[in-house]
């Protein structure tokens, strides 16, 4: 395949995208990944950073075309994508995929609800321009990883792709300016691990919203990209990894990959915690270890999560959520780990503290060569001198949807009413009947 082709055949696939022509469990999937989004989205509208950027774009001001969510109020499209893009990562309870290596829900879900909302689209054109941009970004996420995620949050970086990809869907623009919007935003295609831990890291998520909006909108006003940015010799992919496979974005247009190894978070941490997590609470299922007679705790798992989570850090929620030693720590203590194990009280408890001290988390090579599937081993050494081992081999984060639906409410009701919540639940799950999206966002203003 040819340079250009590789962008051309991802315009043309976003271009003939139809309602229509999606295969039913992609469309009941897309509602749940809009719902799962809004839910962690409405439990970080209170977060620091959420507030931040919230405050600053409504200081900026210009055309209130777009709700920010409980932000009182509504801004440009591209600003307020860039605010709900902020503020449904920052909780770090968005969905993501194994083998991209990102969070899809937190890029397309803001950007789709703030054009659908401007230009007065339909449910079913909100879900096809969610699954146009779930199927850019893990596709090419595919095509650079692992080795992208080493330095850079794939988030960030080919979310801007599929930023621009639900923005021009829902656009409706022409194949020639579909292809000139993913030229524009690969040029402003950006996000780095070394944010993981601050706010920065949500930002990276705003900012490809925001990026792929303009794209769009530059490319139906004539701006021009170029039609090689993904492959080119001074493109996204050379520029960004040096280990490639162009044939997932190859394949676009063939089986959707949205449901296949996109999961769903059950913990609220980073996802590069889950797999220990997971073994953690298969131990606590089988047994009861009294907290008092632990001595040690070794974890091995793949290389990425040691490099991201391997020390214990508690100096604020950001830091701890990356942070296996104090995540494995309150897992044993309150059974648990949701957004109330990470509140300052929580994050200062000499109990957690003490516990998470004789944690130990060190590289299983195994299992690094496994990675992108997420294998992790707990050994518990006790007082008595007996150890208690598990292993698991991938990640347990594909809730049923009726888990998704108790998820959604839980995380909903931490700044809205119940009886929004539910509202909220039920126009989600019967979107594609909308002929626009003003009966919804009037409960998110």
């Amino acid at each position: 395949m040819r340079k250009n082709e590789l962008q051309v055949k991802a315009a043309s696939f976003i271009n003939a995208l139809s309602y229509e022509t999606l295969p039913l469990g992609i469309k009941e999937d897309a509602k749940y990944r809009l719902l799962d989004w809004l839910g962690s989205a409405l439990a970080g509208v209170c977060y620091q950073p959420s507030m931040i950027v919230t405050g600053f774009v409504k200081s900026v001001g210009g055309l209130p075309q777009a709700t920010i969510l409980k932000g009182n109020g509504k801004a440009p499209m591209a600003q307020a994508a860039f605010a709900n893009g902020v503020i449904g990562h920052v909780a770090e309870f968005d969905d993501g995929h194994r083998l991209a290596i990102a969070h899809p829900g937190s890029i397309t879900v803001p950007v789709a609800l703030a054009l659908a909302e401007t230009y007065g689209r339909s449910g079913k054109d909100l879900l096809t321009a969610i699954v146009a941009g779930y199927e850019v970004l893990i596709r090419l996420g595919m095509c650079v990883n692992p080795s992208h995620y080493k330095i850079w949050h794939t988030t960030g970086t080919c979310g801007a792709f599929a930023a621009a990809a639900t923005a021009a869907s829902l656009l409706k623009l022409n194949k020639e300016q579909t292809l000139m919007a993913l030229g524009i935003a690969g040029t402003m295609a950006s996000g780095l691990q070394e944010t993981f831990g601050t706010h920065a890291k949500s930002l990276n998520a705003g900012h490809a919203c925001q990026s792929g909006i303009q794209s769009a909108l530059l490319a139906q006003q004539g701006f021009t990209g170029p039609e090689e940015i993904i492959i080119g010799n001074k493109g996204f992919i050379k520029a960004t990894t040096q280990e490639y496979n162009t044939k997932p974005l190859e394949d676009i247009g063939q089986t959707p990959l949205l449901s296949n190894t996109a999961f769903y978070k059950v913990y609220a941490s980073c996802g590069h915690t889950n797999s220990p997590l997971d073994a953690m609470f298969k131990i606590m299922a089988e047994r009861d270890i009294p907290l008092s007679t632990i001595k040690h705790i070794h974890v091995t798992t793949y290389r990425i999560s040691v490099d991201l989570t391997a020390e214990l850090k508690n100096n604020n929620e950001e830091a701890a959520k990356f942070s296996l030693p104090y995540c494995l720590a309150v897992a044993l203590i309150y059974k648990r780990v949701t957004l109330n194990e990470f509140t300052s009280d929580k994050l200062n408890d000499p109990k957690v503290l003490a516990l998470a001290k004789k944690i130990t988390v060190t590289e299983d090579p195994v299992a690094t060569s496994l990675f992108p599937k997420r294998q992790a081993t707990i050994c518990i050494e006790v007082d008595n001198g007996q150890t208690i081992e598990t292993t698991v081999k991938n990640s347990n984060d594909e809730p049923q949807y009726g888990a998704l639906e108790d998820k959604f409410i839980s995380l909903a009701t931490s700044n809205i009413e119940q009886g929004i919540a539910k509202k909220i639940k039920e126009l989600i799950l019967n979107v594609e009947k909308m002929d626009d999206l003003n009966v919804l966002m009037q409960y998110l203003v």
